[in-house]
């Protein structure tokens, strides 16, 4: 009656639970019978699944669900995302060669095709330019700049509420939102919280006080569930002996920021 577990009955609703049981075996199960019913969530599915593998020890099989995960993602445009998974496969191994040849496409210089005259239209934008579009942070980097810089990149899936960082807090670290929301407040009269800004997909915070080594002068707050992306100081000045070009392009977006004080 119950295939999943040979015969006996699920001791689990979700995958999640499951996992936090200590059971990747049977959150395997459960997220392997939700990808056959729910194929249009695919890139969801097959992340869970590299999350079950590595939960169990199975790296090599963890990275090829991730790779599945983020070819899905690409192909649906979500770029930053598909990213994400290629940060989480660069930190369980660091030479995987798919990886880089996948970050290569992201890098690559633009080729526009005259015969495609509106560059705007989602379907004649090489990849590097979706990534201006939906990731600025990251769309001028080159290959080997963004490889190194994934190496080093902590992912962080954070719930509604979560405060990343208060004000007055070291600035010691850029973040991106891969998805979700983060609320930028900075504390009103009586401590009242006001709203500066709210920063969503594709969006960066904490740039300013990281590469100027000055105090958080807001508060980031999650607004939804949300998936960060954290690039420290400490790590990108490692990154930056051999890549120094790095500071650039960080000083640079930094300076085209629409509101340059603050984050």
């Amino acid at each position: 009656m119950f295939p999943l577990f040979g015969g006996r009955k699920p001791r689990y609703g979700d995958p999640a639970q499951a996992l936090a049981a200590g059971d990747p075996e049977a959150a395997l199960a459960l997220c392997e019978e939700r990808l056959r019913r729910d194929p249009h969530n695919a890139a969801q599915w097959q992340r869970r699944i590299a999350e079950c593998h590595l939960a169990a020890g199975r790296r090599a099989e963890a990275v090829r669900a991730y790779l599945v995960a983020a070819a899905e993602l690409e192909q649906q445009d979500l770029l930053l995302q598909a990213i994400a998974l290629y940060a989480a496969v660069r930190r369980i191994d660091p030479e995987n060669a798919e990886v880089a040849a996948r970050l290569g496409e992201v890098a690559a210089d633009e080729a526009r095709d005259p015969a495609r005259p509106d560059p705007e239209l989602a379907g004649s934008m090489t990849i590097r330019t979706r990534l201006r579009r939906y990731a600025p942070l990251f769309s001028e980097f080159d290959r080997e700049e963004l490889t190194q810089i994934l190496t080093v990149t902590e992912q962080h899936l954070l719930p509604l509420g979560h405060v990343v960082f208060r004000q007055g807090d070291p600035g010691d670290s850029i973040f991106v939102v891969v998805a979700g929301q983060v609320a930028l407040t900075v504390d009103g009269v009586g401590g009242t919280p006001v709203l500066i800004e709210t920063v969503s997909d594709g969006g960066c915070f904490g740039e300013l006080s990281a590469l100027s080594r000055v105090p958080r002068n807001v508060t980031a707050t999650t607004a939804a569930p949300t998936e960060l992306l954290e690039l420290s100081r400490d790590y990108l000045e490692a990154v930056a002996i051999a890549h120094p070009r790095i500071w650039q392009v960080l000083e640079a977006f930094q300076k085209g920021r629409l509101i340059p004080a603050g984050i």
